[in-house]
């Protein structure tokens, strides 16, 4: 399983409490302590079902560009292809706490979708964090616009939508989900760049940064011409 999401949802906080690993990084603030690719593999007492997890590097962390960090994913994404390794599930971590579903979770998301690709949705578990930050009745409500709304397209093609609590039992119910999913996947730029021999750049991912990118340049051109002027 792959978890992803923005820097400060609890990517590494859901790892250890499902894993009891100790020894994965948990940061306190939004600047990420996940500035690598990070596999986590332990046996569940229980079942006895032995589990991998991947944690992955938030986007928009302020160490390093969104570019390396898709760039970061996309390789290790390419050596689990190499080696013929499917992912069960994708984990994507959202705070429920945020009052408004702004201009990063946004392009956060998107980066996602295009990532994965739309056949890979119904192998998607889109967990919700920090509900302890917001009262029952605010977390349904910013749920239920979240599951309409900017979630849509995912929900509809077969994405769960799920919450952690910061307890095992609620990260245990995600695991349990994805275990009942039959069909692993590989994520749609790997196809991209294995299958129909694109380059980074050309995948649907890159070429979403790429114009993230050309509009930060013309933005900053715009505003240096316009401060220029004035002086």
């Amino acid at each position: 399983y792959s978890v992803m999401g923005s820097t400060g949802t609890g990517k590494s906080s859901f790892i250890r409490t499902i894993s009891g690993d100790q020894t994965v990084r948990v940061g306190s603030n939004l600047h990420s302590e996940t500035l690598d690719i990070q596999r986590v593999e332990f046996t569940e007492r229980n079942s006895g079902r032995k589990v991998t997890l991947v944690d992955t590097p938030g986007f928009d962390d302020s160490d390093i560009s969104d570019t390396d960090i898709l760039k970061m994913i996309t390789n290790f994404l390419l050596n689990e292809y190499d080696a013929n390794r499917k992912l069960n599930g994708i984990v994507y971590l959202q705070r429920i706490s945020d009052p408004r579903f702004g201009g990063q979770n946004k392009r956060t998301l998107r980066m996602f979708q295009k990532l994965c690709g739309t056949d890979t949705y119904r192998n998607i578990v889109v967990v919700t964090t920090f509900w302890d930050k917001v009262s029952d009745q605010e977390g349904q409500a910013r749920e239920s616009q979240m599951k309409s709304s900017f979630f849509r397209e995912l929900v509809d093609r077969g994405a769960a939508f799920m919450r952690h609590t910061r307890d095992l039992g609620t990260a245990q119910k995600v695991i349990d989900h994805i275990f009942t999913l039959h069909e692993p996947t590989f994520p749609m730029i790997v196809k991209e760049i294995r299958e129909d021999g694109k380059n980074f750049i050309d995948t649907a991912a890159g070429s979403m940064q790429r114009e993230e990118v050309d509009k930060l340049i013309t933005k900053h051109n715009e505003d240096l011409a316009a401060l220029e002027k004035e002086m």
